[in-house]
């Protein structure tokens, strides 16, 4: 062994703590990343929902398998949902929310 470490590409969910919104993205550094995210000098998609909180994340080993998984995730809702269920059980509760906040109540 060389003692290389392989490469890592970060597939996460986040959500927005004010919205209730998830937004699922990948990145090489994950801690900067989220961190980017809940900057007050963002001015990117995610700065009308800061604060957020890191849901899931999944370890690949190349950038292209990130970016098919997030591609599969974000055609199909439902899986989304559900690796939030196997990853965080007391997430139930998250569909219900987000709805109610969408719709204002």
């Amino acid at each position: 062994m060389t003692g290389r470490r392989l490469p890592r590409v970060w597939l996460y969910l986040l959500l927005s703590l004010t919205s209730g919104e998830i937004y699922l993205g990948y990145t090489k550094n994950l801690k900067r990343r989220l961190r980017q995210h809940n900057s007050p000098r963002n001015r990117g998609y995610t700065r009308r929902g800061a604060p957020w909180r890191l849901l899931a994340v999944r370890c690949f080993l190349d950038k292209h398998s990130a970016e098919r998984a997030e591609r599969q995730l974000k055609r199909r809702r439902w899986d989304k949902l559900n690796w939030i269920r196997r990853v965080r059980p007391r997430m139930r509760k998250l569909s219900a929310r987000q709805q109610s906040i969408r719709k204002g109540q």
